[in-house]
């Protein structure tokens, strides 16, 4: 992601947060974050399904700000906050403005793989290899995204 260079917002969110010592989860799994240095994050679990143990995936905007947000997502009040869900996040994915984190461990090694969407294709990081490429298959669901993190892990 691009380095952190932003300026603490001062508004009702970033208030919120920040006496919430930088960090919310709501009522339906949706972290916010807010960094020192105004960097805004939220993360959610990817909706409505249940994964075997050793695989995650959660749906992120990263190092965003607060305003950014808003004008992506129309949330300005704290009130709206509560209530971010996160098929909301999907959204955001589904229009290239927030990335799949998938992560497998198999309990001897770990790996992460980040997905976007970026003009009509979906590119794919290991940011640990700082290596990225596009995807030559067909990632809708989340089970091709479990798919594609386990034939990864068996080649790595």
């Amino acid at each position: 992601m691009k380095p952190a260079n932003k300026q603490p917002a001062d508004n009702a969110i970033a208030q919120f947060l920040k006496s919430q010592l930088g960090y919310y989860t709501n009522p339906f799994g949706v972290q916010s974050d807010l960094l020192e240095d105004g960097a805004f994050n939220m993360t959610a679990p990817y909706p409505g399904i249940y994964l075997a143990d050793g695989y995650a995936i959660e749906i992120c905007i990263e190092d965003s700000t607060i305003a950014e947000f808003t004008n992506l997502t129309g949330i300005t009040t704290v009130e709206q906050l509560h209530f971010a869900s996160p098929q909301l996040l999907l959204e955001l994915y589904h229009r290239g403005a927030a990335f799949l984190s998938v992560l497998y461990d198999n309990g001897d090694n770990c790996w992460e793989l980040v997905f976007q969407k970026k003009d009509g294709r979906i590119q794919v990081r290991d940011e640990d290899e700082d290596r990225k490429w596009i995807a030559r298959k067909k990632l809708e669901k989340p089970k091709d995204f479990i798919n594609y993190i386990t034939n990864y892990s068996k080649k790595h």
